[in-house]
């Protein structure tokens, strides 16, 4: 879907995302993370969900590098990816031998069939792409057939505090180097106010036909915490540049927590685990007890 499509029909779906993230890979290359950010998202799974070596699926694992720095470190990895030249590039990495080993698996991560139980399921740069139902139907996946007892999901959540400051912004960026398919573009930053949603637009300068955008979902940590109910999931902690901001905390119901970072940040890392069951019932007055 172009942005002219998007912004003209005035209406948000999920058609757009196979073909732009095929697009994105010839723009950007295979890795358009920046140098370190498949060690450093190692290392998150590692603190917060033990040294392991651990299961660890990743859904919507773009071309699989951050799945590959998981395998190299020991841990045994199955990674999801609905772009096809994407997850072609994955099954090339998990193809070369590791200490640990690497499944790539093509399809999408709502009807993919993805057998067993992990200690960490990671949804990197990913949540939000489509509605809230969709959010709702992933985390009820991730809750019922993956997550693995005393498991972890960790899941970058865009936040809409920065999108909506930038709304209207527009940066010139120039060809990447040592990527054949970059181009010189605009990246401009829209805010959809009543969706809640941020729309990353993106038109090469000379070829502006070609322009395609994003639009993404934004959570704030009360808009998160009201998505998970029912899915049998619960928000234990929120990071922000590897920083807990306390909010998941035992007592953060009845705590107020001042939290800046948000305001500056395009997204925070939610820790999620599996919902505490609710107290038994204990006996009233003159009743027996169990």
């Amino acid at each position: 879907m172009s942005p002219a499509d998007l912004f003209a029909q005035g209406r948000h779906s999920a058609d757009w995302i196979r073909g732009f993230y095929d697009r994105a890979a010839v723009w950007w290359g295979p890795d358009p993370q920046a140098p370190g950010v498949h060690q450093a998202r190692r290392a998150v799974v590692e603190r917060l969900a033990g040294p392991g070596p651990l299961r660890v699926l990743e859904l919507r694992s773009g071309s699989g590098y951050t799945a590959a720095a998981l395998a190299d470190a020991g841990h045994d990895v199955v990674a999801v990816e609905l772009s096809p030249s994407r997850a072609a590039h994955a099954r090339e990495l998990a193809a070369v031998p590791r200490r640990g080993s690497l499944a790539s698996l093509e399809g999408d991560f709502y009807t993919a069939r993805v057998p067993g139980r992990f200690m960490a399921v990671c949804c990197w740069e990913t949540f939000g792409l489509g509605t809230d139902a969709d959010q709702r139907r992933l985390l009820r996946r991730i809750s019922r057939e993956w997550l693995a007892p005393g498991g972890l999901v960790l899941m970058d959540v865009y936040c809409p505090f920065r999108p909506a400051r930038d709304a209207g912004t527009e940066a010139r960026l120039a060809p990447l180097e040592g990527v054949p398919g970059s181009v010189e573009m605009f990246e401009r930053c829209h805010f959809d106010p009543r969706h809640s949603r941020w729309i990353d637009e993106w038109v090469p300068v000379e070829h502006p036909s070609e322009a395609l955008a994003q639009s993404i979902r934004c959570y704030s940590p009360a808009d998160l915490i009201l998505l998970l109910e029912g899915t049998g999931l619960a928000l234990r902690e929120v990071e922000v540049a590897g920083r807990a901001l306390g909010i998941g905390a035992p007592d953060a119901d009845q705590r107020i927590t001042i939290s800046p970072a948000l305001l500056e940040a395009w997204s925070y890392l939610a820790v999620l685990g599996a919902e505490a069951p609710p107290p038994a019932p204990q006996p009233g007055p003159g009743e027996p007890g169990r």
